[in-house]
């Protein structure tokens, strides 16, 4: 497995960029202010992630969760995972983020924060779309109901790929309050 470079974007977490903002981030401050990834999105760890969400092995997924635990992060109020549209998840059966998020939670003993972060639009697949659709088809996806003010909040996934979903949830949770919101996922795509 190849482990995420230390010295990425520390806003999208893309890799290679010597610690510093990518040229994407400087060019379009993303909402998300860190993020982080355990991997980089390549064999195996690519074929546990496309098993556990598309074969129903989501057993694996788990233990991917307490790898993501055990990286040095700057611990959050409240831990989120990333939701699924209704449904999607009657699709799936499971929601990889949730999944992924509930070791990291217990490890960590922190809480993990449940349906108030919905996602309001059924969405297209992104993996079916171009870097900008996928921009466009999170547009006014998610809704938050509740209060973050003052919060740090990790909201967790599974694949970073254009950052496009992680950040039109992290402008609903910045529009809730929350003071900072960082991304933890198992992979960024290179």
């Amino acid at each position: 497995m190849r482990w995420q470079a230390t010295e990425s974007c520390p806003c999208c977490a893309i890799p290679n960029t010597q610690g510093h903002r990518c040229g994407q981030c400087l060019k379009a401050s993303p909402a998300l202010d860190k993020s982080y990834a355990a991997f980089i999105y390549t064999d195996p760890v690519a074929s546990l992630i496309q098993a556990a969400k598309f074969a129903q092995q989501w057993t694996l997924l788990p233990p991917l969760g307490q790898i993501l635990a055990e990286l040095p992060l700057t611990r959050p109020d409240v831990l989120i995972a990333l939701p699924l549209h209704a449904a999607r998840l009657r699709e799936r059966g499971f929601n990889q983020a949730l999944e992924i998020a509930r070791p990291i939670a217990e490890k960590l003993n922190i809480q993990l924060e449940m349906g108030r972060l919905t996602r309001q639009k059924n969405t297209e697949h992104q993996a079916r779309l171009s870097a900008n659709a996928r921009w466009q088809n999170m547009r006014n996806a998610f809704h938050y109901a509740g209060d973050l003010s003052g919060a740090r909040v990790a909201l967790i996934d599974d694949v970073m790929t254009s950052g496009a979903s992680l950040n039109a949830a992290a402008n609903v949770l910045k529009a809730a309050g929350a003071r900072e919101v960082e991304a933890w996922v198992l992979a960024r795509t290179a």
